[in-house]
């Protein structure tokens, strides 16, 4: 249940990160509550519902306000700032001593692929319970076409970037930390939707030009290309184009883990790949390698 609510706050979280300005009440009614169900469900078991109902995000803010003026609970009030909170992560210490970053002497596949945690983990979790509960009471005003706009004297209000921003750093605790895993996912897709418009537009190109047209280009590319030479000779030579078959592929960089995967344009049919893609099929070559291995 966790997970899925981890996944649900990233989602939304992330669209907010991206544009908070394009009808974000919603997406932010349901992040916050999710992100706070989480979050008090690991510390508090059973306090996040009320009977089979789960409580509301400002609910879940007032539980937490209680529970710092509590002795020896997990949250405490952050000094100087009122109505701030930090929560405590009680397992950031064994989690540290269960995994170890990897050695700076790895190689580079097994510094890409060995999980380490980040280096700057927080240790507290920032809930700015004040910030939190004023975007719900604006967010609910506008989803509910309430006249009173969530601001004092019925003032129309909007969501803002400090908004957004507090609901960001509730990504620290361990009940979530889903937000990198997610952006992560956008941004392959991204890569991907992108390079299969890239092998369309080249398929059009090849159309265009005709066979006799490609077979010269593929036969001067040699000359076109600058491939490994004595100030750079880690420079990838020609490789066979993936669209169009040639063994006309300039690279202008290679893969992160050096499985020669290039990055770069077709001199025939002009496919460009980018290094998010290079990156992606270099990672497939590494477990098939792996799985071959075992």
């Amino acid at each position: 249940m966790d997970h899925r609510r981890a996944r649900t706050y990233a989602v939304c979280a992330v669209k907010l990160d991206e544009d908070h300005t394009d009808a974000p009440e919603g997406t932010f009614d349901a992040a916050v509550t999710n992100a706070l169900v989480a979050i008090v469900a690991r510390e508090w078991r059973g306090k996040e519902k009320k009977g089979s109902r789960t409580e509301s995000a400002t609910a879940l803010l007032e539980l937490i306000r209680a529970k710092a003026q509590e002795e020896g609970t997990v949250v405490r009030p952050a000094p100087d700032e009122p109505d701030v909170f930090l929560i405590g992560d009680h397992d950031a210490d064994l989690d540290h001593d269960a995994e170890e970053p990897a050695a700076l002497g790895a190689s580079a596949s097994e510094r890409i692929f060995a999980w380490r945690p980040p280096a700057a983990l927080p240790r507290e979790t920032r809930v700015d319970a004040g910030v939190l509960e004023e975007a719900v009471l604006i967010a609910q005003a506008i989803r509910h076409a309430r006249e009173d706009g969530g601001g004092e004297g019925g003032e129309h209000r909007v969501l803002e970037r400090r908004h957004v921003d507090a609901l960001l750093a509730l990504d620290a605790h361990p009940s979530l930390r889903a937000l990198s895993r997610e952006q992560e996912s956008r941004y392959e897709i991204s890569a991907e939707q992108q390079d299969e418009r890239e092998r369309e537009r080249a398929c059009r190109t090849l159309e265009l030009i005709g066979e006799e047209e490609a077979e010269r280009r593929a036969a001067v590319a040699e000359d076109l290309h600058i491939g490994p030479t004595p100030d750079d000779p880690g420079a990838l030579g020609l490789l066979d184009c993936s669209v169009c078959g040639s063994q006309a592929f300039s690279s202008d960089g290679g893969d992160d883990l050096g499985m020669g995967v290039g990055s770069g344009e077709c001199l025939v049919c002009h496919y460009r790949r980018s290094p998010a893609i290079a990156n992606a099929l270099a990672r497939e070559m590494e477990w098939e390698r792996r799985r071959d291995h075992d």
